[in-house]
């Protein structure tokens, strides 16, 4: 079934073509197995040969070596993101901490927190009318840490060319806010929340791109749990439900959202579209694949706050 809705995700993706593919992490989901990644990029080779991709690292990625305990090899090796910075620097997971984990499996641990800095970890690239920061979740994100210092410096870049690049956007594998019960207070998401979520707001991030649960989820404009009001702070969306063997993740309260969760969904798979026509506005879109025409489940107008008048 799920080679099917990629298939079928895919083709209405040739059909209806877009300038670029964003993946917030969890690929080919091989945990290890090297038969599964050949096997994921000759399913999208149609879809990946003609359209731009960019990626970041989830869990399913980190894929420690049984041998060697060596992290994030495959993802290594597979990709190479635009403006690299240098060669990665890992440490390889200590043989105490894998004894910790789900049946001593150091391939895809959910909060885990590695030595992942340079390489593929994080990065920034330039699209159209925007700018896209991806990051680490896995990697360091403490106040003073490599990669919170790349941030710091990529942000007041980007506002230093916001006139000419008006869009900001960060994307990055686990959700500072979460509906979902799987990965709630997970360790990463609770550091990087810490450290991180000042400088989105202090440099008018507009939007802000997960994966990790299995769903779909929008919020409000938030900031430090609380609902600002529109184009004050940025809005978060969990893209996690592309497709995947795992299931659909399930709600932490089933009745109830969150207060500053607009829409969230567990019901389908699809993918997000953003459009970009202007410097002031900007209209994302969720599109489920559960339906032969790929309908719109979800949309929303963005305003950009750099541009807002006080």
């Amino acid at each position: 079934e799920h080679i099917w809705r990629a298939s079928q995700m895919d083709n209405h993706f040739l059909h209806h073509p877009v300038t670029q593919l964003l993946i917030a992490g969890d690929m080919s989901y091989a945990d290890s197995d090297p038969l599964r990644w050949p096997s994921f990029f000759a399913l999208h080779e149609p879809l990946f040969r003609s359209t731009l991709l960019h990626v970041a690292a989830g869990n399913h990625e980190i894929e420690c070596n049984t041998k060697s305990l060596n992290v994030f090899v495959p993802y290594e090796n597979y990709f190479r993101v635009p403006n690299r910075l240098g060669q990665a620097v890992t440490e390889p997971i200590t043989d105490d901490y894998r004894k910790t984990l789900w049946d001593h499996s150091c391939s895809a641990p959910s909060s885990f927190r590695a030595k992942y800095d340079y390489g593929n970890s994080f990065y920034s690239y330039k699209h159209g009318l925007a700018r896209i920061i991806v990051l680490g979740s896995y990697a360091d994100t403490e106040v003073g840490s490599v990669q919170y210092q790349f941030l710091q410096a990529e942000l007041e870049k980007a506002n230093r060319e916001r006139e000419q690049i008006p869009w900001l956007l960060v994307s990055f594998h686990s959700p500072l806010y979460t509906t979902f019960a799987g990965h709630l207070n997970e360790s990463q998401s609770l550091r990087m929340k810490e450290a991180m979520e000042p400088l989105f707001l202090l440099h008018k991030v507009n939007l802000i791109v997960s994966g990790h649960d299995h769903g779909y989820m929008r919020t409000h404009p938030i900031f430090d749990g609380q609902v600002m009001p529109t184009g004050r702070a940025p809005i978060y969306l969990t893209l996690g439900a592309g497709g995947n063997r795992e299931q659909h993740s399930r709600f932490h309260d089933p009745d109830e959202a969150e207060p500053w969760v607009v829409k969230r969904d567990i019901s389908d798979y699809g993918y997000g579209h953003l459009h970009m026509p202007n410097a002031t506005h900007a209209r994302f879109t969720w599109v489920r694949d559960g339906t032969s025409d790929m309908g719109v489940h979800d949309y929303v107008w963005l305003q950009n706050q750099f541009m807002t008048i006080d």
